[in-house]
């Protein structure tokens, strides 16, 4: 549907931008069914973390700006704002879910295709992904991106050289100014993933929930305001009956009931022939 494929596997939400030929990028089918599948996987119960991938070797590169130029001249305004919209709402979706969004990237990211890895709480990135805004080049700026980028992931000055320059940055390079968290060579993306969703499956479902929350509530706080609010957060939380018993556990030498092994059953990270593996839903 669109370009995007929705599953699961091992209580792991897996979306996957499955248009490799078009470069993943985002026209109206595909981001209303994005907004869907992440609206969706981050209501579902069974669902700890969700995982945004791609087929093919790039990413995204942003939305199909000549397929909504190729609108009828009458309907073409409406079909941009629209578009526009719900490509923001996907972007918020992302960013205030109420459980992990891990970014895997293994290819180029271009455009409103940084918006997507810059609204993920984990970004894992192979050697051979690129990062880069380009907007400038066709008279435009990523305004929609920059929410989700600017202050977020990187400082303003970073932002504007990215943008002014429309500099291709490499995957370590992207590591280096925050844009994403960590790098690895192509064939060991696999495991980094891995390895950080072992670690999120030992993690508590409410405390991510908190955290997110938490820390998009203390964007737009002072400094007086923001203490006053953590402590009052710390002291309801360490209030919860939950983790009274989580801290009795840890003291006694067991683990808390939210502990589990994460046990997936198909590769996360798609080869170039790969299509729709990790579940289905």
């Amino acid at each position: 549907m669109g370009g995007i494929l929705t599953g699961s596997d091992g209580g792991l939400g897996i979306v996957t931008l499955d248009d490799p030929a078009g470069g993943n990028r985002l026209n109206p089918a595909s981001l209303s069914a994005l907004l869907d599948a992440v609206t969706r996987l981050a209501g579902d119960g069974n669902v700890r973390a969700v995982l945004l991938r791609s087929s093919g070797g790039r990413f995204c590169h942003g939305m199909d700006l000549a397929g909504l130029n190729a609108a009828h001249p009458g309907e073409r305004q409406a079909a941009l704002e629209a578009a526009v919209s719900t490509y923001v709402a996907v972007l918020t979706s992302i960013h205030d879910a109420p459980k992990p969004v891990l970014a895997g990237v293994g290819g180029s990211v271009k455009a409103g295709g940084v918006g997507l890895v810059s609204a993920c709480d984990v970004v894992m990135v192979s050697e051979a992904s690129t990062f880069e805004l380009g907007e400038a080049f066709f008279g435009i700026i990523p305004a929609n991106v920059l929410p989700f980028l600017l202050g977020l992931r990187i400082p303003l000055q970073k932002a504007r050289y990215l943008i002014l320059t429309a500099r291709c940055l490499s995957a370590r390079e992207a590591v280096a100014v925050g844009l994403a968290d960590e790098v690895y060579p192509a064939a060991e993306l696999e495991r980094g993933l891995r390895e950080v969703l072992k670690r999120i499956w030992r993690t508590s479902p409410a405390a991510a929930a908190e955290a997110k929350s938490f820390t998009r509530a203390l964007l737009g706080m002072g400094l007086e305001d923001a203490k006053a609010c953590a402590k009052d957060k710390l002291a309801e939380l360490l209030a919860r009956e939950e983790v009274v018993a989580a801290i009795g556990a840890f003291v006694q030498g067991g683990v808390p009931p939210w502990f589990a092994k994460w046990r997936p059953t198909a590769p996360l990270v798609l080869g170039q022939g790969d299509v729709g593996a990790g579940g289905a839903g």
